[in-house]
């Protein structure tokens, strides 16, 4: 997938120019292994004494400062109310002080994260069935608490534009009708009109290129890919991603897009009598779709998770769990700008597959493995470099589970995650590549 270009001379350029990105290359099928990671010690980013929820996340900016995001309760209260938590971190992983962005009372969940270029960001969650959200500075100063939501909502998403402006996504739940829903959150916090974007039924994604132009992607009614682009100024016309089918599961749809607004986006498809099968299509900027990828092999039988990260030049990685007789594997394959396949890789025992990548293609995947008697989850993680050559197994932490990785434009990676047994308290690690 590397261009023809020479890659050093490339590599300067991007050093030069703010947004320039590489690319990932084609999964060899032996290949030499991928430079190592260093790592810093696991840190306990949660209060003591406080449990966390499951999914926790993180944003890293282009500086390679994090911001934490959680939601967990005190184990020492009379009862146990979630509240959404958030803690920035240094690019050499000094942590800031824990913030409380819900109010006591209310029940909070799952919150997502985004940052602009220069670590202002924008969290969202939901919040006693509506979608709730706070700015949080670059310095973790807290903007007020705004319900972005005027009605029920969930599964919210966010994604924040290089100037700071978010985009906040969810499915509006009316009278048992699904709706996609989207709405502009100011950096001072402002909000902008509801936008009805169309029918729904579950976890909207939305991505924005360096230019502000954000895509969301859908399923309408688990039976067709849809997708719409959105700027301040209005919303595009309705784009048919994946027609009609007998059944489009699990509202599975990821989105990568590069640095002018070309994605690629993937999703399950599923015929009756077959396996489902993970497909992928290119939608460029100027409206045109690409051809239909199958990405999965026919004989996986994909378990519910799977995850797509691209470059900002357009290359992508996917992965996937697979059910076997052995238990679950974890696999990925390469999927370049132009639509070539890379070859399917077994990454190792495990689930939940996570992937993030840098500007230049070098990322990183993680996934949940349990030990032999399913008693203890895993954190496992495999770097991969530009050239597509995935580095050696390693585990970040020995019990965990829902690791959510986020990588700096240099390969700086973040990774997050909830101790597996009690009290399940929130935890981090902090590393890069190695020269």
């Amino acid at each position: 997938m590397r261009r023809a270009e020479n890659s050093a001379a490339r590599r300067c350029v991007r050093q030069l120019t703010v947004g320039v990105v590489g690319t990932l290359a084609v999964l060899a099928a032996a290949p030499a292994p991928a430079r190592a990671a260093t790592w810093s010690p696991v840190q306990v980013v949660s209060e003591t004494g406080w449990s966390g929820q499951d999914q926790p996340f993180v944003a890293v900016d282009r500086q390679g400062d994090s911001l934490l995001a959680w939601a967990g309760c005190d184990n020492n209260a009379s009862g146990c109310y979630d509240q959404v938590k958030a803690q920035t971190a240094s690019v050499d992983g000094v942590l800031g002080p824990i913030q409380t962005l819900s109010p006591l009372g209310a029940s909070a969940s799952w919150p997502k994260v985004a940052s602009d270029d220069d670590g202002d960001s924008a969290v969202v969650w939901t919040q006693d069935g509506l979608v709730a959200g706070r700015r949080v500075s670059a310095t973790g100063e807290l903007g007020p608490l705004r319900m972005i939501a005027t009605w029920h909502g969930v599964s919210p998403a966010v994604a924040v534009d290089p100037a700071g402006l978010a985009l906040v996504t969810w499915t509006e739940i009316r009278d048992g009708a699904y709706t996609t829903k989207a709405r502009y959150f100011g950096a001072d916090s402002s909000l902008g009109p509801e936008l009805t974007l169309g029918v729904g039924v579950d976890q909207p994604v939305v991505a924005v290129d360096r230019a502000g132009t954000a895509l969301v992607a859908w399923t309408e009614s688990y039976q067709r890919v849809v997708a719409r682009r959105v700027r301040p100024e209005g919303v595009s016309a309705l784009r048919v991603i994946a027609g009609q089918g007998t059944d489009i599961r699990y509202a599975s749809v990821s989105m990568a897009m590069d640095r002018d607004g070309d994605a690629v986006i993937s999703y399950r498809w599923v015929r009756a009598g077959e396996p489902p099968r993970l497909r992928a299509r290119h939608y460029s900027h100027t409206d045109t779709l690409g051809s239909v990828i199958s990405v999965s092999p026919a004989g996986h039988e994909l378990s519910l998770f799977d995850e797509l990260a691209g470059d900002l030049d357009g290359d992508a990685v996917l992965t996937w769990g697979r059910w076997t007789s052995d238990g679950t594997q974890v696999f990925a394959r390469s999927i370049s700008s132009t639509g070539a396949l890379g070859t399917v890789t077994r990454l190792g025992a495990g689930d939940w597959p996570k992937v993030a990548l840098d500007d230049d293609g070098d990322g990183l995947v993680t996934w949940q493995a349990p030990s032999p008697d399913f008693s203890t989850s895993q954190v496992h993680a495999r770097t991969i470099g530009s050239d597509g050559v995935f580095g050696a197994a390693e585990i970040l932490a020995p019990d965990g589970r829902y690791a959510q990785p986020a990588s700096s434009p240099t390969g700086r990676f973040s990774v997050i995650w909830q101790k597996g047994s009690y009290p399940s308290d929130i935890r981090a690690r902090f590393g890069g590549q190695a020269d």
